[in-house]
């Protein structure tokens, strides 16, 4: 679970504003934002998309950039999305020092089968996708495994049920991770039917908007 870190190629960019930032995505660019603590202003650059898209698909948190001539280790701060196709629009990046303490998400990877889904046909809900916590940048771990094997129905692993050794846990100890429920039967949707519930989709309401106008949102200069 050590750091691993991804190098980025960046460029110094010349076009802003609304107009130069859908030029740069046009022509594979995705527009972007360098900002540190010693850095006195911010450093607009590009990068090529599908490389943002190979760091992202990485198992990197910490990446290196070259940034005004100078080599920096930086975080990913902030992506912005289109919010119809998904396409990236901007990138923050921020630069940190490896001794330095920092607050990051860290992925959950559900390990094995549980005893109670394999066994007895409980069904697994993985509520909690990332964890938050705080530690050097130096020992961000890449993600935090989580054994299910043993769990039987009934059974459930909390935020605080995890080792995240020396690393400081940002989130909720009470959070639900993971937990083994018992599967749902046709018996049980004939009572929630008996109770007044319907399965059937709802009507929209007479004068509701059905779409956005397809504009795209404001971007980041």
């Amino acid at each position: 679970m050590a750091t691993k870190d991804f190098k980025i190629d960046v460029e110094r960019r010349e076009l802003r504003g609304k107009k130069g930032s859908r030029k740069l995505r046009q022509t594979g660019f995705i527009p972007g934002i360098y900002y540190a603590s010693d850095q006195p202003e911010p450093i607009m650059f590009q990068v090529d998309a599908k490389l943002l898209g190979q760091a992202l698909a990485s198992d990197a948190l910490v990446y290196h950039v070259s940034v005004g001539g100078e080599r920096r280790n930086v975080l990913i701060k902030e992506l912005q999305y289109h919010p119809v196709t998904d396409e990236i629009l901007h990138v923050d990046f921020k630069g940190v020092r490896m001794d330095e303490l920092v607050e990051v998400r860290v992925p959950i990877h559900i390990i094995g089968v549980a005893t109670g889904v394999k066994d007895a046909g409980g069904q697994m809900h993985h509520d909690l996708q990332e964890l938050d916590i705080r530690c050097r940048a130096s020992d961000i771990p890449t993600h935090f495994d989580i054994d299910i094997t043993d769990l039987q129905i009934g059974d459930a692993i909390h935020a605080g049920d995890l080792e995240v050794g020396a690393i400081e846990l940002l989130t909720p100890v009470d959070v639900l991770v993971v937990n083994i429920a018992h599967p749902k039967g046709p018996e049980e949707e004939e009572e929630l039917e008996e109770e007044g519930f319907e399965f059937e989709e709802a009507e929209g309401e007479e004068g509701a908007d059905e779409g956005d106008s397809g504009d795209e949102p404001d971007s980041k200069e």
